[in-house]
Formats: C-alpha cells, structure tokens, sequence
C-alpha cells in the first residue's frame, strides 16, 4: 500500500524527565492567547457588521442582475440550439419521405400493365 502506512512502527517521543516539585521552576506569566481562530463564534461576541451604502446596494444589484441575464443568455443559448437540432431532424425525415416516396412512383410509372 503505497499512499497508507498504518504498518510502519510508531516511533514514541521521548519525554524530558519530570522534576521535583522543589526544583520545578513555573512560568507565572498570563496565558497568552494565540492567533488560531477554531471557527467557532461566540455567542457574547457582538457582531459588527457594517452597513451597507446604497451605492454598494445598488452595486451588488447590478452584480446580480447580470449573472441572472447570463444565465437567461445560456438558457436561450442551449434552447435555441436543442430546437434547431429537432427541426433539422424533422427536415431530413421529410426530405427522407419525398424522396422514398419520389422513387415509389417513378417505378410504378416504369411498370407495363
């Protein structure tokens, strides 16, 4: 198994050794609180969120409107060229048709009676 390696041995850390009490010399500093967001939000925390002018407003507006006419476009796009293929398939079994139907009575009219 070439991606896992649940089989190779798991080397252990060594650990430093643990001091007397009388000879542990312990940092009393504040805990200090690091950078890592956990994702989690907190529910005491306010959240200030700004608001929105109007010119941003009418600009998200404006945003959305043409995602929502390009998707129109390609919709149209796709619809059109799905009919267009239908209407070509019709057009060659009609053309299909007269000619199947042409040959039928040019050999009738070649019979002798």
């Amino acid at each position: 198994m070439a991606y896992f390696r649940e089989n190779d041995p798991e080397e252990t850390r060594l650990q430093p050794p643990v001091r007397n009490s009388k000879e542990a010399q312990y940092d009393t500093q504040e805990y200090v609180e690091s950078d890592y967001d956990d994702g989690f939000d907190d529910p005491e925390e306010p959240e200030d969120v700004p608001e929105l002018t109007e010119e941003e407003k009418n600009a998200i507006r404006k945003k959305r409107f043409r995602v929502m006419s390009g998707a129109g476009n390609l919709t149209a796009v796709i619809t059109g060229s799905v009919v267009i293929l239908i209407l070509l398939a019709l057009l060659m079994s009609m053309v299909s048709f007269v000619l199947n139907d042409a040959d039928r009575n040019f050999t009738l009219f070649q019979m002798r009676f």
